[in-house]
């Protein structure tokens, strides 16, 4: 019989040589994608800690995934014996449907931050008491402004990292993608809406009111703070050279420019580029139209910029 050839042997795989420069890099990447982690359970664990400090105590619902679980909370209490509070739990269950479209629909990297942002949420929500820290003589409208202002930071934080506290945020995550028009916190406050309705009739007028006060000034936080991470390039044809003023004295932001002529009227005219947040966009034409109100804008989103872009949140 014939011998059977004998296998070669397999050659040991060869690991990747990097470069100096490249191994910066990824060391680079690695601590910029670390400190995003980072980022998303401080905002989960302010978020959480906004709840159940303030929120909570004052009697007031939220008109997002955390006001859902306020209410299916209330209504399993007058069927079950519970005897604490179980908000967290049931947000946490609320988000898993979430993170399967977050997962298939958006992107991997935006499930984990988004996951361990819900899990901070989770834990922190799980072990602070619900006790109330603000002074019994603050008025209720104070607190509801504090509130609203602390969780709507953490929330806009997460959003900021590239993550979300689950739920609404995911949605209007994912419904912002596909229609430009629309903002997160505009998807929170249509689903508010629904929540309100029930506290319409169940809680006290009060409670609605100061609710929907809260929600309002949450919503503004939340785009106020996202907007930051959400960079706009612009080119801008205008024949007044005070738009170019606009740019750089009155939002900071440096812009190159250069004089060109209309191809069609063949008048003079500034051609100007630069790099601006979404919340300064909307500064941004705002003053254009007052200045020019013939200007011609092309903007281009989802714009990624290496270099010095400082977030000028007022």
């Amino acid at each position: 019989m014939p011998k059977e050839p004998k296998p070669h042997p397999k050659k040991p795989r060869e690991r990747e040589t990097l470069s100096p420069e490249q191994r910066k890099q990824k060391r680079k990447l690695f601590l910029a994608d670390f400190g995003q982690f980072l980022l998303c359970i401080l905002g989960g664990l302010i978020y959480a800690a906004a709840i159940n400090l303030i929120v909570l105590p004052s009697g007031l619902f939220i008109g997002n995934m955390t006001g859902l679980a306020q209410v299916v909370q209330d209504l399993l209490k007058l069927f079950l014996p519970i005897n604490r509070d179980i908000t967290g739990l049931l947000l946490f269950l609320f988000n898993l449907p979430w993170f399967i479209i977050s997962f298939t629909s958006i992107n991997r990297k935006f499930f984990w931050k988004t996951a361990i942002t819900v899990v901070s949420m989770f834990v922190a929500m799980t072990f602070i008491p619900i006790v109330r820290i603000l002074p019994d003589t603050l008025e209720v409208i104070t607190a509801t402004i504090i509130g609203a202002v602390i969780a709507g930071f953490g929330a806009g934080l997460c959003l900021q990292a590239g993550g979300s506290g689950g739920g609404t945020d995911i949605f209007g995550v994912y419904v912002s993608m596909k229609r430009k028009d629309f903002s997160v916190g505009r998807i929170n406050l249509i689903i508010s809406l629904i929540i309100y309705t029930y506290a319409f009739f169940v809680k006290d007028f009060s409670v609605m009111i100061y609710s929907l006060i809260f929600t309002l000034i949450y919503v503004f936080v939340v785009d106020l703070t996202h907007y930051q991470n959400v960079k706009i390039s612009l080119m801008i044809f205008t024949k007044h050279e005070g738009v170019l003023d606009i740019i750089t004295k009155d939002l900071g932001r440096g812009a190159t420019y250069w004089q060109g002529k209309g191809g069609y009227s063949g008048q003079d005219t500034f051609v100007i580029n630069t790099v601006v947040s979404k919340y300064e966009l909307i500064r941004l034409r705002r003053h254009i139209q007052e200045v020019d109100p013939n200007a011609f804008v092309v903007e281009s989103t989802d714009v990624h910029v290496t270099g010095q872009f400082l977030s000028n949140f007022f």
